[in-house]
């Protein structure tokens, strides 16, 4: 099927929709439509350019979750569903477990594959071992069935199938998008197209949406020129600045970053760059982070909140995590709900639900394997303390599993949130025998590789002794 016709209308990865919207409502209550307006403005140090005032909603959930696809390595796409065994699973019921989880205004991940109905594109030679992710559109649309209306296309699998690779999946995203509104970011037919925010309207609030990643192996082939498709580099400080100042100057109400970056915890680079720049100076309200297949601490620091890993939402084609115990075998799903106080959005509750069975249908845990996990992530928030602005975020463990975090106040604000916050607690901590053993899952180990590589350098705020738990005072 020719593609061409993306070049000549200019679509890039930025969620501009073809027809009006036909749909009806998403799996909440409001509508996500195509923002009127998408043009920027000057970006000038921290300020970031204000959407026209709308206070017709005042509350506002976001469900969240990391790295997506649906095939191994080289597999062939299949409109029917995955191969699994003998069998094909419907793209449908690989979701089913968490189907009924998906119920934001926003729903976010990060689809790490190539998006194509073609088995003859030529993979892209990245070297000996490379992985090439591809999807057929139908996986794309259960994605957009199920309730995900946020997509970051800017990781190192991208350009697995090469500029044609690319093609494919602007063009099969644009036509999801011509059918229900969607945003989403991070690659084009060239650099300024790659760079382009998203935007979505939500009953007259403008939500901003930008994303950057990594290209394979640093090489400048697969990034995008001024005429060759693909994505800016994350690890080019311009690109990375170029992408977080076309969202600042993008007139929005509430702006969301994707960055595909990382290893097993955050690094120096992930603290300058996400913590630094991102939230303290730029200001961005929400950074989404992913690209080990691990789950990381999240982050309030200011108005800004920081996930620094999201895992594994649904891949095929990556490692078997369940053998890496209780710190590193899970994916994290998230909801992040909030309230709009005093012409601010601001972060009222976070509920954080760990999920296995991430390599063919995710799920649950058990609530007992859940809630393990829940003090595994509440251990890695303790790393982010810097005794200033940054504030690891602590989930009180629930009966089924599940994590939350409520802000002061918030049981006081009635409703869904209010009631979601009433009686809620501060966390307290595991018994020792299960925090001695989170503290020995969670050591700073090499995920990927031999067992001989060194250690990598840990941030530096994580260096001297710590507990594993420090619990008190506000988050």
């Amino acid at each position: 099927m020719a593609r061409g016709w993306l070049k000549g209308l200019g679509i890039a990865a930025s969620g501009v929709a073809l027809l009006p919207l036909a749909g009806g409502l998403l799996y909440a209550a409001t509508r996500a439509a195509p923002c009127d307006r998408t043009e920027l403005t000057a970006s000038i140090g921290s300020n970031v350019a204000a959407a026209p005032r709308s206070e017709a909603l005042d509350r506002l959930t976001i469900v969240l979750v990391g790295d997506t696809g649906f095939n191994p390595t080289d597999a062939k796409v299949d409109p029917r569903g995955v191969q699994q065994g003998r069998k094909v699973v419907s793209f449908s019921d690989t979701l089913a477990g968490v189907s009924h989880d998906i119920d934001g205004d926003l729903a976010f991940l990060n689809l790490e594959t190539v998006v194509t109905d073609r088995n003859d594109l030529a993979a892209e030679g990245k070297g000996a071992g490379a992985f090439h992710f591809r999807s057929h559109p139908a996986a794309l649309k259960a994605l957009i069935d199920a309730g995900f209306n946020l997509f970051s296309l800017a990781n190192n699998h991208s350009y697995d199938y090469g500029a044609q690779g690319i093609e494919e999946t602007l063009y099969h995203v644009a036509v999801a998008n011509a059918e229900r509104a969607i945003a989403y970011a991070g690659i084009g037919g060239n650099f300024d197209e790659a760079i382009r925010p998203a935007c979505l309207d939500l009953d007259g609030t403008r939500i901003a949406f930008s994303a950057s990643g990594i290209v394979t192996g640093d090489k400048p082939q697969y990034r995008a020129g001024p005429n060759k498709p693909g994505q800016a580099s994350y690890r080019d400080r311009p690109d990375f600045e170029a992408t977080v100042d076309k969202l600042v100057a993008m007139p929005a109400d509430y702006r969301i970053l994707s960055i595909h970056y990382g290893l097993v915890v955050p690094d120096e680079r992930q603290l300058a760059d996400w913590r630094g720049l991102a939230a303290e100076q730029k200001n961005i309200d929400l950074i989404l982070g992913h690209h080990p297949h691990v789950v990381q601490g999240v982050e309030l620091n200011g108005k800004s909140l920081i996930f620094y890993g999201l895992g594994n939402f649904l891949h095929p084609g990556t490692a078997e995590m369940t053998r890496f115990g209780i710190c590193r075998d899970y994916g994290l799903m998230a909801k992040v709900h909030l309230a709009r106080l005093d012409g601010a959005w601001r972060v009222e509750a976070i509920e954080a639900i760990p999920l296995t069975n991430t390599q063919t249908k995710p799920e649950r845990f058990a609530a007992a394997e859940g809630t393990k996990r829940i003090y595994a992530l509440n251990h890695l928030a303790a790393g982010l303390d810097d005794g200033k602005t940054a504030k690891g975020v602590r989930f009180t463990p629930k009966p089924d599993g599940s994590g939350l975090y409520c802000a002061d106040g918030a049981a006081d604000l009635g409703g869904t949130l209010g009631t979601l916050c009433q009686g809620w607690q501060q966390a307290g901590e595991p018994d020792k025998p299960l925090a001695t053993k989170i503290a020995a899952a969670c050591e700073d180990k090499p995920f990927y590789g031999k067992p001989s590589i060194a250690k990598r350098r840990a941030p530096s705020q994580r260096r001297g002794p710590a507990q594993p738990f420090p619990f008190g005072g506000p988050f």
